[in-house]
């Protein structure tokens, strides 16, 4: 190997001498008590001494330099105030907020730039009238002058680091106006989603409906599949568990299921709901994730629908009204594309494939994840009737491109076998022998599947989704396909297979959406919701008082508005 680097120009260091600085950057300085990122010196000190004591302070001094990283004696005064501005903290700046209106009126093409020079230039003059006098024109000629020159190779060793790594939690004391769901505070790690859980996360869905809040996030501060504190490295993480899977207590965690997707619909009529889906999303939960369209993810997002896993097995049918009206033009797939997912054993659906299929509103890095959750965070603080339209641009401006989706590629094959079972013209016996012509592996896999030991998963996912679309030209489609779903999966439970007894047991079965208990029972809102019927009035403010109310009183009302 060659003795210098010379994969970016301007990069005069030896191998040895970057794998030495980048030790340096990896480390970390909050044990050492060197929070403060001007203190260079005293860190490079502190690094000598400590940790590396071959490292020539010289050189690495030089190298942070090339990359605008230097102590703050260093600085001349015209960098200390450039630098004291760009540590500001305007996301509790008092009015800052009220400013953003202004930054995201934005369309076109450019939105991304356009977004982040208004950010600079409001910052700025905010900055100027309230903390110290600084000037935009002046601040623009010095970062252009002193841009700093890309000349590690080994940046994307730490990136890599850190992509796998849960996000730094979001403090919600900076975002005042918004009603911010960690689901680290309520799950904990390789456990299940409860009744009792989702009870507790729904009551704190429910308080976003207080007017002080303009918009809600549901995130993840920290990995749930893995003890934060365990010296392994980071295993893959988990944004919504499964829902728990004991039989004896599925009506239970159905009933608390509905009821928290029901809420966030409503809630997400009233003001944005965003959910930050960093981590992998079980089947079984992803009606929970679907009750709101800005959802987004980062490359650390997975979802997986293969029938034959012991989720579908216990929930068969979970988010069956966003499959049943999955957009297949808007997503620019043929009919069919949700019948071919719901069969399909190999399928692991990522932000590529989420994004294509019309789920997703953004996708950002991983890495990025915290920096870019407090950028839509601060757009979330815009006030109303801004808040949304800033959101959704906001997700923009971050917004990286997913890569091509591995749906995509099936088009013809998906037009070809499973768009005749999505329109009624073909069954599953139909689908099986005409795939039973086809000497192609994937086709031979997917014969297998439906044939095999995920066959009553299968039969009951494409007889489900007929039934769903029916309910199209009814005013009451969610609720009558969130019914159907939430009573086929109790008799599911109960041993019954027959795909046509299952539909027909969900008309028939016990009440989905009971009371809840006293230490479960949702904040009473006092709030006039647009379009809301008097029944969703009385049951949102007074659940108590609809103690035998089941979904067949919901669906005989325009109830959810959903």
């Amino acid at each position: 190997m060659n003795d210098e680097i010379s994969q970016v120009d301007g990069c005069a260091f030896t191998t040895d001498e970057l794998r030495r600085f980048h030790q340096y950057y990896q480390y970390p300085w909050t044990t050492a008590g060197l929070d403060d990122e001007t203190a260079v010196n005293k860190r490079i000190e502190y690094f000598v001494a400590e940790v590396d004591p071959l490292v020539d302070s010289k050189r690495l001094r030089e190298w942070l330099r090339t990359m605008d990283i230097v102590d703050a004696s260093e600085m001349s005064d015209e960098a200390r105030l450039y630098s004291r501005f760009e540590g500001y903290d305007f996301v509790t700046a008092p009015g800052f907020a009220e400013t953003l209106g202004n930054v995201y009126a934005v369309d076109g093409a450019n939105i991304k730039h356009q977004i982040d020079a208004r950010m600079v230039q409001a910052k700025a003059q905010y900055y100027n009238q309230h903390v110290e006098p600084l000037d935009y024109d002046a601040y623009q000629l010095y970062k252009e002058a002193n841009a700093p020159k890309p000349v590690c190779p080994y940046q994307h060793m730490w990136d890599n680091a850190e992509s796998k790594r849960p996000p730094r939690a979001v403090d919600a004391k900076n975002f005042k106006n918004v009603r911010i769901v960690d689901l680290a505070d309520y799950v904990v790690p390789n456990a299940e989603l409860t009744a009792s859980v989702l009870s507790r996360i729904h009551a704190a869905v429910v308080s976003g409906f207080d007017d002080k809040y303009y918009a809600v996030a549901m995130i993840s501060s920290a990995s749930l599949a893995a003890d934060a504190a365990s010296s392994a490295p980071p295993t893959e993480p988990v944004f919504l568990p499964s829902l728990s899977r004991k039989t004896a207590d599925i009506q239970q965690t159905m009933q608390a299921y509905v009821r928290l997707q029901i809420d966030l619909r409503r809630l997400n009529q009233t003001k944005p709901v965003v959910m930050f889906a960093s981590g992998s999303v079980d089947q079984s939960a992803l009606g929970i994730l679907l009750s709101t369209p800005d959802i987004v993810t980062t490359e650390a997002f997975s979802a997986v629908v293969d029938p034959a896993t012991e989720p579908a097995s216990v929930f068969p049918l979970a988010a069956l009204y966003d499959w049943a009206s999955l957009n297949t033009s808007q997503a620019k797939y043929p009919e069919g594309t949700a019948e071919y997912i719901l069969c399909n054993s190999d399928l692991v659906l990522r932000s590529s494939e989420w994004s294509a299929l019309g789920f997703g509103s953004g996708v950002i890095a991983q890495r990025n994840l915290t920096a870019s959750m407090e950028r839509i965070l601060l757009a979330a603080s815009c006030p109303p009737p801004h808040t949304r339209d800033a959101l959704r641009k906001a997700y923009i401006a971050d917004s990286a491109y997913p890569g091509p989706s591995k749906v995509g590629v099936w088009s013809q094959e998906i037009a070809h076998y499973f768009a005749p079972v999505a329109r009624g013209l073909h069954s599953i016996d139909d689908l099986a022998a005409a795939l039973a012509t086809d000497q192609r592996p994937w086709a031979a896999k997917c014969l297998a599947y439906i044939t095999g030991s995920a066959s009553a998963v299968v039969a009951l996912r494409m007889a489900a989704l007929r039934a769903a679309r029916k309910e199209e030209s009814n005013n009451n489609q969610y609720s009558s396909t969130l019914k159907l779903e939430a009573g086929a999966t109790v008799a599911w439970n109960k041993g019954e297979r027959s795909a046509e007894k299952l539909l027909s047991a969900a008309d028939s079965s016990t009440p989905i959406i009971a009371a809840p208990g006293a230490e479960e029972k949702p904040t009473a809102v006092d709030k006039v919701v647009p379009g809301e019927c008097p029944f969703a009035q009385m049951y949102r403010k007074n659940p108590e008082h609809f103690k035998n109310v089941d979904l067949d009183a919901i669906v005989e009302h325009r109830a959810l508005n959903l």
